[in-house]
């Protein structure tokens, strides 16, 4: 069956890109989607942005250095004694430098705590994502191969199909078989070609979804082999696996930095009901006439707020209540990573069973299947029993192929639920990757645009004639031997 499997899946493969070209595994997708991915840009900038956040909590603890020129021209009138006026007209100007030192401000250096949480969040949520790029990149991998598998499988099963209504149109016309199996097995191959084509456009759109990630599309990939080892997570115990996700969970890290910052908010907004202390150091020199002044100033600063309309209460309420959103948003965020572990090493032990069990399954329905088509020709058993017989030997092959893709997807989130995910980890999975196809570079994927396949005879049965009395098979039911 597996031999079977891949000459279906050359055949079509050969169908929708042509001639050969190279397979790209796991890990060359990976490499890819590092330089290319626009998600994984974003969160670098995004964190090379947030570095900028201390030095400007540091700026403003330090002094500010201003500098203003001013000048004009004044003319104008003015009065003399005995009734007499003059007129005057003179250039001004205006220097200054003023240089300002905060002494004390609370919110400042409040300030200098926050721009530490936000680098430090900045700096887990660019790690998180480098680590759901690694799992972004499996689901979109695996998800081609999923889609190829079904594929193959639905046009395996409905070249059975075309199969056996070509069988049963021929053993209708000789009266060996009744138009209800011949409706039957039209019933099954319209079925199937229906299933084809629902799975041509699945493959295309788990091949688009690869090609977001890369920006690349791709005609061959490397395929999952027989060789993939199956064990249990190590360390077999879900709740260990817990303890590490509470501990490094990357999620739960950025999350607590969010009430970290939160916090913070609070206290910078209460500081508005503090003083300030500042340090005002100036010299202007100016010509107010046609006499140069020169003006040195030392000033001590002391700010003291005494009413801002409750605007300072109105925002410290409202630090706080984002303050116990935050903490919410934490413990939930806690709850749903216990809820994934779980469910994720259930799922591979699950998925570890069911590949076992699958395996057995298949061999068992194409057994049936053997026993059925031999119980029709002698007549002990319908062509609605060897159909069903046949469905079950695809739904077995997909069952089997799917569990397979279960155990590994369950095996990487286990993984980054944990916040152990790494590259390492694609590499030991690439090493479970078998034949290819072929072997070159991505390529330009063409269009999906094949058509099921038609059996040699119409698919739908034409009145047959009755050899003993001349009338219409349609309305004289041949007798069935």
């Amino acid at each position: 069956m597996r031999k079977m499997h891949h000459l279906v899946l050359a055949g079509i493969v050969v169908a929708l890109g042509g001639s050969p070209a190279a397979a790209e595994d796991l890990l060359q997708v990976y490499r890819q989607a590092q330089d290319s991915d626009p998600v994984l840009k974003a969160a670098a900038a995004t964190q090379q942005a947030s570095q900028e956040a201390l030095p400007q909590a540091r700026a403003l603890l330090l002094p500010s250095l201003d500098g203003s020129v001013q000048g004009g021209k004044d003319f104008g009138t003015n009065d003399a004694s005995a009734g007499s006026s003059r007129d005057y007209s003179f250039d001004t100007y205006n220097y200054s430098v003023s240089l300002n030192q905060p002494i004390y401000n609370r919110g400042n250096q409040v300030q200098q705590r926050l721009a530490k949480s936000t680098i430090d969040k900045a700096d887990v949520d660019f790690r998180n994502t480098q680590s759901d790029l690694i799992l972004r990149v499996a689901q979109g991998y695996f998800g081609v191969l999923i889609a190829l598998d079904s594929l193959t499988f639905a046009t395996a099963e409905k070249n059975a199909f075309a199969r056996q209504l070509e069988q049963a149109n021929r053993r209708f016309e000789v009266g060996l078989a009744t138009i209800t199996d011949v409706y039957d097995a039209q019933a099954s191959f319209d079925g199937a070609v229906s299933r084809e084509i629902s799975a041509i456009n699945a493959l295309a759109d788990a091949r688009e979804q690869l090609r977001q990630l890369t920006g690349l599309e791709y005609a061959r990939l490397s395929i999952l082999s027989e060789k993939m080892p199956l064990s249990l997570p190590n360390p077999q115990n879900p709740e260990e696996w817990v303890g590490m996700a509470l501990a490094n969970n990357l999620e739960l890290l950025s999350a607590g930095f969010s009430v970290d910052q939160a916090r913070e908010n609070i206290n910078v907004q209460k500081a508005g009901h503090y003083p300030t202390l500042g340090l005002n150091v100036s010299s202007a020199m100016y010509n107010p006439g046609e006499l140069d002044t020169t003006l040195n100033r030392v000033n001590l600063q002391l700010a003291i707020p005494l009413y801002s309309g409750g605007a300072v209460s109105s925002r410290s309420r409202q630090a706080a209540y984002t303050y116990e959103s935050s903490r919410q948003q934490l413990e939930n965020l806690q709850r749903d990573t216990i809820r994934v572990v779980r469910d994720a090493y259930r799922g591979q032990e699950t998925a570890i069973s069911q590949i076992k069990a699958m395996n057995q399954t298949r061999i068992s329905t194409r057994s049936a299947l053997e026993a059925n088509q031999a119980g029709y020709e002698v007549g002990t058993r319908t062509i609605v029993d060897v159909l069903n017989a046949e469905r079950s030997v695809y739904q077995a092959e997909r069952d089997y192929a799917s569990a397979r893709y279960n155990y590994i997807l369950n095996f990487l989130t286990l993984r980054q639920a944990a916040g152990q995910l790494s590259e390492a980890d694609l590499t030991e999975i690439n090493g479970w990757l078998g034949e290819a196809l072929s072997t070159s570079g991505p390529g330009t994927m063409p269009e999906i645009t094949a058509k099921p396949l038609e059996p040699e005879e119409p698919a739908k049965p034409a009145p047959a004639r009755n050899k003993a009395n001349g009338k219409s098979a349609e309305k004289t039911k041949p007798a069935a031997k």
